[in-house]
């Protein structure tokens, strides 16, 4: 079973608004300091995660297709 979340990336300052790169699926929610990979306008980009903001659900209620989490990373480089 995966995991949705919504993935906010940070491209310039903190200042900066964040960018919504739209949602992912995880097979876990990646803890702060993690470094993923992502596909993003037909590129790949490597992210380092800040922080996770998550919702849990209640044990023997149903998961809806919703993202339950947004993924909050910081952009450090794109694959050639």
């Amino acid at each position: 079973m995966t995991i949705s979340g919504k993935l906010l990336v940070e491209r310039g300052s903190y200042n900066a608004p964040s960018q919504d790169w739209g949602e992912f699926s995880f097979l876990s929610l990646p803890s702060p300091g993690d470094r993923i990979e992502a596909q993003h306008e037909g590129g790949t980009h490597f992210l380092t995660i800040l922080c996770v903001h998550h919702r849990p659900v209640a044990l023997g209620k149903m998961i809806s297709d919703e993202p339950r989490a947004e993924i909050v990373a910081k952009w450090t480089g794109k694959r050639d």
